[in-house]
This record gives C-alpha cells, structure tokens and sequence, in this order.
C-alpha cells in the first residue's frame, strides 16, 4: 500500500475508533441500567428506569452524582454493581477488554491498538498489550493497598466484615474519582472520619495517583534510572500544585466570602476538610462539607477546578490539565511577542495546540448549551445550575442539591452531559489524531483584526 492510499484510510480508521469507544461505553451503561433495575438491587424498592440508567451513566463515567441515596436505597448487590461500574469506567473498559482478549486468546487488531494508544495516552504501539496489562495491575494493586489502609483504620469502630466492604469500595472509588460513597445520608460524613487525617490522607493520595495519569505515573518512576522528566509530565506538575494552593487559599477564607460552612469550626478540622475538597473537586466529588453553605468565590473557584479536571490518560475528566497548560503557555509565549509557544525549553507543536484550542472551544460549547437548556427547563439559580453542569461534565459528583430535583428532562441532560464529558475530549482527540495530508495548495493570507 502506497503512502497516499495509506493517508486515505486514515480518517475512517478514526472515526471508527471513535466510534468503537462511544459504542462500547454505552453498552456498559445499559447492561449497568439492566442490572440497577433489578429488584434485588433496591434495598428497600426496585430502582425506576430513570434512576437506573442515571445512576449506572454516573458510576460508568466515575461522576458521582445521584438521583437515590446509594447507602439507603442499594441492596449490597446494586452496590457491587455500581463499584464495577466505577472500577470499568475508570480503569478503562479498553484495558478490561485487552485482559479479556488475552484469557481468550484472541489477537489485538491494528485498530484495537490504536484505541488503546489514544485512551492510554501512549505514543508507541509496539508493546502496548503488555503495557496496558501492567498499568491493569498497577491500578488494581494500589486500590488493594488503599483498601487495606482504610480497613485498618475503620475496621475498630465497624468490625472486619463492614470495614472490608466499604474500605473497598471507597479505595476504587477515591483512586477512579467517582465520587460515590457509602456515608452520604447515614447522618455521619465519612462515618464520622471526616477530620481524621490517616483517613483524609490515604483517600487523598488515592485521588491524587489516579488523577495524574498513567504517562506521568510512569515518567515519575522512571525518572531514578533516567534523570529526566517530559514536558508533559513537568507542566501537569506545575498546574497540578499551582491549583491546590490557590483553591486551598480560597476556601480557607471562606468565611471572609460570607460562607457558613466552616463556622465554629476548629482551624484543624477546617485546614484538613478544606484540603480534602480542594484536592477533591478536581474531579473525584467525595464531599465531607456542605458544599451549598460555602461563599460565592469558593464556590466560582470550585466550579473552574471541576472543569480544568485532571491529568489525560487518568481517572478524571474535565478539558484536562494538559489542555490548559497548552494554552497558558501560546498565551505567554504570544504575549512575550514568541512566535512559538515554548515551555521548559521545547517547542508546542502547532498540532498539539490546534487540539487543546478544539477541545477548549467544544467543552464550553457544551457546557453553555446544557446550561442554557437547564435554565429554560428548570426553575433553578443560575449559580445552581451551573455548577451541576460543570461537576457532569467533568465527571466530578459535586452537587448544590440541584440533581435530584430535575425532571426526567433534566436528568437525562445530566446524564449525557456525564457520558460526553468521559468521552467528549477524548473521542475529539482520536477523530483529530489523523496525519496531516500533503497538499501543495496554499491559498493567500490574509490577517483578522483581534481586539
């Protein structure tokens, strides 16, 4: 096959990608939505359609919002559905079907491959079976550390037998940033270890590892034989820190900004609360504090760390830190009159912006549009709404108390705002991911007046 005819089959090799990914996360949904509604999944009551399908599309893009109470209306059995769900959607049905290929011996194809390449964030496709069977591994195997870290902490006051069950399910949960939990409802935030620091630190360090993504996970601990780190892994860093500092400052002053939530609270009980929400509302959405009794500027700083989202290749969703330091750095580097964009000295390839410029552009698209459907179908503050968009979007599970009074229209713009904010960007990036043609036309240029 010459290179031309190659060029040609690129594009639809893409969208078939594309649309292999989008097929087979909705396929995950409605299985999940089958078993929800079984009457063995209802402690109490057998889910609805409506609240089957909601809950199974949040637990599938590890978002966290809910319509029922999981702790109160799931049988054990419906919770076990909903931890596969999250463990599926977070670790990737792409790695579980890999796994699944290799017990039965079937051979990854050339677009399989490249499926993988793109949700992995992996440049090479070479190795990438056993590679995405080790990150399998890894991802399972720190999840079991966590787990047992938290039994051993909660297992005095539960027992064994409870502590087993909701150390793991709040393990898969923190390290996937799906922000289900088992406490919501029960009268006790985190069964009472909210200000607990071992508790805060484990599930923070589980959130954290899984937002950061397999391509930075991996260059950290390459970095003692190599020395090195890439200009991926170094921005990803930078911002990471950079928004934990600036939204730790903010809610701290909360009180400053007329919220309620930290009142006559102890400066120790607020530092570790605040530090968990911080570092929580960049996608994972276990909440600890009433989110609606915080201040208007903690609460605007929440909503862009929701949408700014993780690292690619993790657990979060979000436009990812990647987007936006790709563009931060075209900005300062066009302010500084540099024609290209430069970030610890190399070079943003202009195809890599023109990707973080489009999925930019489409997020907000979508965000608006969702967020103006809303305001038109509900009667919700604006505020309100908003934010329940941006926490869909970004797959976060924050929530002002907006999603269980939706409407069925509501709720399913919710939940399609959950399934494209997992596959959105993504998606966006295999159909980009396409090798520029060769083309000797070249039309005349001609400048836009800006400003």
């Amino acid at each position: 096959m010459d290179r031309s005819s190659e060029l040609s089959q690129y594009s639809p090799l893409a969208r078939k990608q594309a649309l292999i990914l989008v097929a087979g996360f909705a396929a995950i949904v409605l299985i999940g939505t089958a078993l929800l509604r079984l009457p063995i999944s209802g402690s109490h009551r057998p889910l609805t359609w409506m609240e089957a399908l909601f809950i199974s599309t949040s637990a599938t893009t590890v978002t966290g919002l809910v319509v029922i109470t999981p702790a109160l209306d799931l049988s054990l059995f419906g919770q076990f559905v909903v931890l596969a769900l999250m463990e599926i959607g977070g670790a990737g049905f792409i790695a579980f079907s890999v796994l699944l290929f290799q017990l039965i011996g079937r051979r990854v194809g050339i677009t399989g491959r490249q499926i993988i390449r793109n949700t992995l964030g992996v440049f090479e496709t070479t190795r990438i079976i056993p590679f995405t069977l080790t990150v399998l591994g890894i991802t399972i195997g720190i999840q079991l550390l966590g787990a047992l870290a938290l039994w051993l902490r909660w297992r005095p006051t539960m027992g064994d037998g409870e502590a087993v069950h909701r150390a793991i399910f709040h393990s898969v949960s923190a390290f996937c940033n799906a922000g289900f939990d088992l406490f919501s409802g029960t009268g006790q935030n985190l069964f009472g270890y909210d200000a607990d620091p071992y508790t805060l630190i484990v599930m923070m360090a589980l959130i954290i590892i899984g937002g950061l993504g397999i391509l930075v996970g991996v260059d950290l601990a390459s970095y003692y034989w190599e020395r090195r780190l890439t200009i991926h892994t170094k921005l990803t860093l930078v911002l990471t820190l950079t928004l934990y500092i600036f939204g730790l400052a903010v809610v701290l002053m909360d009180p400053i900004f007329e919220g309620t939530t930290f009142v006559d609270m102890s400066w120790h009980d607020r530092f570790w609360k605040a530090l968990f929400s911080v570092v929580s509302a960049r996608t994972a959405g276990l909440t600890i504090i009433p989110i609606h009794e915080l201040g208007e500027a903690s609460i605007l700083t929440i909503m862009v760390s929701m949408f700014i989202g993780g690292a690619p290749a993790s657990m979060a969703g979000g436009v990812t830190m990647s987007t936006l330091a790709v563009l931060t750095v075209t900005v300062f580097s066009t302010v500084r009159g540099n024609p290209h964009a430069v970030a610890f000295g190399r070079t943003l390839p202009l195809e890599t912006i023109a990707k973080a410029v489009a999925i930019m552009a489409v997020s907000m698209m979508v965000v608006f549009v969702v967020t103006l459907l809303l305001l038109a179908d509900t009667a919700g503050d604006f505020t309100a709404v908003t934010f329940e968009v941006i926490s869909a979007f970004s797959n976060t599970g924050y929530s002002l108390g907006l999603t269980g009074e939706l409407n069925t229209f509501g709720r399913l713009l919710i939940a399609f705002t959950m399934f494209w904010g997992r596959l959105g960007p993504l998606t966006l990036v295999v159909l980009l991911a396409q090798r520029e043609r060769p083309t000797y036309i070249r039309y005349p240029t001609e400048k836009v007046v800006l400003g």
